[in-house]
């Protein structure tokens, strides 16, 4: 490493605590101490309702009367351990169909206060006024679920893991409706015991109620959470008492589809291609018991699935493309090991889509998911159909956790995917074995740990291994973390995702969360703090790149905004030439130091905007890059989003070339209301001359039941056969029909 890098790879920690050491004394705004949870949890009642509940967003039957009230919420921020600033009366009933959840949520200046910029499902918490329940059915005072919305009805739901590991894309049913008053607003909600898990004999659930009050940037919860945890924190939980849900029995959800598709395929001005099909399939999802499901899928199409955004990738390490399929995001939670974005042993893009993103039909699967308060089952068996690249493939995965102790867990996981014989005969088998742990001895640490290990064998013969480490220390004033990750030169997960083989990564990371007396009324809190990541390779040790990111000006004001100043000071060492859009970087040692400067606007206000503006040193050239977002939404049935990132080269590289990218992405969101959307997204690349045009109309017509109408239209560069650029067009066409139906 060069003594630069030794020097800083010291220094993280000086900088921050002297801050600390400086604002500790003059700390003042309110008891900063990260309290323990209670030894005796409150209680919330609920109360059987004596006749049928209508879900209006009216609280007007008698039940909601007759029962108990919940008014006792507690600010989690701006000052920890105040009442909340406005009043939030929250009521439970049941009946023997479902749980239900009333709240009136009230406001000092009428519907002026209210905030809320659209109607989609899974909205943005941090953006909207907010109410929720947090439900921990086994008492286990580890895993989750949650049901939120905002005063407009728009739904959000989780799955939940020890406040860690979330699965923000499980969709469940359910169904909830809001009333707008001069007063505030009401929410009504109805859960089904069908969607919820609890074990036989069940009187007696975790539970934790939020609010979040946009207008001052305030979040509530009863009972009483810390500053620095999420809500999903479940030690903390309260007790919901006086519940009698049904016996939990099997039921099955069945959801068919049919789906016409229509493709056109366009070089330059000739068609080459244009074909239509008809496809029908079907998704089952069969509730064995309190713990178990199994999910079965044929002919599985994804045509629905939101589209992939490009990026302008500058580094030396493979993209990491979220997963926008709902069959892979149900469930994904038990697969997940932590927040690793460069290490995943299990990554579900590796079904169904090519290198390119491309789609490769499905034939058939299955998943199984166990839960309980001891343990975590999940199995998934898949079978991709052969394309024009190549062969067929067969995918496993087996995942077992177990709970150790009130907040530990270790785990194991197996991956298989065997690539039948190509058009030479030869076949491939590829196996990844992973073991796992968690780590909280107080709810201040937390650590993750992973070990794994890869070997093809049959077209490609080689074995791997990697292993990472995650252990950080966090209340409300300090964060202390540390990331050790490696992954040797034939780690090779091919159900997995790695950015790139052959290095070990030192991460130590620093920052500080200071609300100190001289602190300006507008703003709340101090954040200064350091990052650092340094790579050396594997085989020999030696440097391979590092960068060590200061942010001495770090301010988050009242209203949720931040502005920032970074100061990076970056090293590369380049065993081969690297070639960033094109241009050639010779091999060899590089430093440099570039300055980002980023402000992240109010985006629960009408008009929202963000940018950064980074410039400085590029290797041995300059680059200067601006990223910038806008929203407007005049009202919440109408939201448009833009996002711009634009990088400026100069005098890079061996030619001392100049060049720059411009990314454009807009996407319109029209609602009727929050089962009725229409929603366009358009992209433009220069760095590759591609645009990408996504139109998806989605009507919930029942609840998880979808008429989806979609337009694709994509279109790039290539090159003929007499090396001229040549404009390709692929257009799609498709109308899709889901229908959920539930024994």
């Amino acid at each position: 490493m060069p003594k630069r890098s030794m020097f800083f790879n010291r220094l993280w920690i000086c900088i921050p605590l002297s801050l600390y050491f400086f604002s500790a004394s003059s700390y003042s705004q309110d008891n900063p101490d990260i309290f323990p949870p209670p030894e005796m949890a409150t209680e919330i009642k609920a109360i059987k309702a004596s006749g049928a509940i209508k879900i209006d967003g009216i609280l007007d039957e008698l039940s909601w009367s007759n029962a108990e009230s919940v008014t006792d919420f507690i600010q989690k921020d701006p000052i920890q351990g105040n009442p909340a600033s406005r009043l939030t009366e929250a009521k439970v009933l049941f009946d023997e169909t479902h749980l239900y959840i009333g709240a009136f949520c009230k406001t000092k200046d009428g519907k002026r206060e209210i905030l809320a910029q659209n109607l989609q499902r899974d909205f943005d918490y941090f953006q909207n006024d907010m109410f929720g329940v947090v439900l921990d059915g086994f008492l286990d005072k580890r895993n989750a679920v949650s049901f939120q919305t905002n005063p407009y009805a728009a739904q959000r739901e989780l799955l939940v893991m020890d406040a860690e590991i979330f699965n923000r894309e499980w969709s469940a049913l359910w169904s909830v409706r809001t009333i707008i008053t001069d007063e505030g607003w009401y929410a009504e909600m109805a859960i089904p015991w069908k969607t919820l898990r609890y074990p036989e004999n069940c009187k007696e659930m975790g539970i934790i109620l939020a609010r979040n009050i946009r207008i001052n940037n305030e979040y509530v919860s009863y009972p009483a959470v810390p500053r620095d945890f999420n809500i999903y924190r479940m030690p903390y939980e309260a007790v919901l008492t006086g519940i009698e849900p049904p016996p939990p029995t099997a039921n099955i959800q069945v959801n068919p589809y049919l789906l016409v598709n229509t493709v056109r395929q366009k070089e330059g001005d000739n068609l080459i291609t244009e074909n239509t099909e008809v496809k029908a399939g079907s998704e089952v999802k069969w509730v064995m018991g309190p713990n178990s499901v199994l999910d079965l899928t044929y002919n599985t199409d994804f045509a629905q699935a939101d589209v992939d955004r490009q990026v302008v990738n500058l580094s030396r390490f493979s993209v990491l493309f979220p997963e926008r399929r709902q069959f892979f995001l149900e469930g994904n939670e038990i697969y997940r090991m932590a927040a690793w974005d460069n290490l995943q042993p299990f990554f579900s893009r590796r079904i169904g889509l090519d290198n390119t993103g491309n789609p490769i039909p499905i034939e058939v699967g299955g998943r199984f998911t166990n839960r309980s308060p001891n343990q975590n089952i999940g199995a998934i068996l898949l079978r991709q159909d052969a394309s024009n690249e190549q062969p067929a493939s067969n995918f496993a995965v087996a995942r077992y956790s177990r709970n150790i102790g009130g907040q530990n867990r270790i785990g194991a996981m197996a991956t298989l995917r065997y690539d039948e014989a190509n058009a030479e005969g030869l076949s491939n088998y590829n196996t990844t074995i992973t073991v796992d742990g968690f780590l909280r001895p107080t709810q201040a640490i937390n650590a993750f740990w992973m070990l794994s290990s890869s070997k093809n064998t049959g077209l490609e013969d080689n074995e791997g291994y990697s292993g990472a480490l995650w252990a950080y220390y966090s209340d409300n004033l300090i964060y202390l973390g540390l990331v050790e990750s490696v992954i040797s030169e034939n780690y090779d997960p091919k159900v997995g995702f790695i950015d790139a083989n052959n290095y070990l990564l030192t991460s130590p990371a620093m920052s500080l969360k200071l609300r100190p007396k001289w602190l300006p009324k507008f703003t709340r809190q101090y954040n200064p703090g350091i990052t650092t990541f340094f790579y050396h390779y594997l085989d020999d040790l030696s440097f391979r790149e590092g960068f060590a990111s200061l942010r001495p000006f770090d301010f988050e004001l009242q209203n949720g905004s931040n502005i920032e100043y970074a100061y990076r000071l970056n090293w590369q060492s380049l065993r081969n030439p690297f070639s960033p859009l094109g241009i050639d970087i010779a091999a060899g040692d590089y430093s440099y130091q570039r300055h980002i400067v980023s402000y992240t606007g109010d985006f629960s206000k009408k008009i929202g905007f963000s940018a950064a503006y980074g410039f400085g040193e590029f290797f041995d050239g300059n680059l200067n890059n601006v990223v910038a977002s806008l929203r407007l939404a005049p009202i919440p049935q109408i939201s448009l989003n833009a996002n711009y990132e634009y990088n400026n080269i100069s005098s890079l590289g061996i030619n001392q070339e100049s060049t720059e990218t411009n990314l454009l992405g807009t996407e319109l969101r029209l609602s009727l209301n929050p089962r009725l959307q229409l929603i366009t997204f358009y992209q433009y690349n220069t760095s590759n001359k591609s645009s990408t045009i996504n139109s998806r109309l989605s009507w919930e017509y029942m609840p998880l039941s979808y008429l989806f109408i979609v337009l694709n239209d994509n279109q790039f560069d290539g090159l003929n056969g007499s090396l001229d650029s040549m404009r390709f067009q692929n257009t799609q066409g498709i109308v899709k029909l889901t229908f959920l139906k539930q024994f």
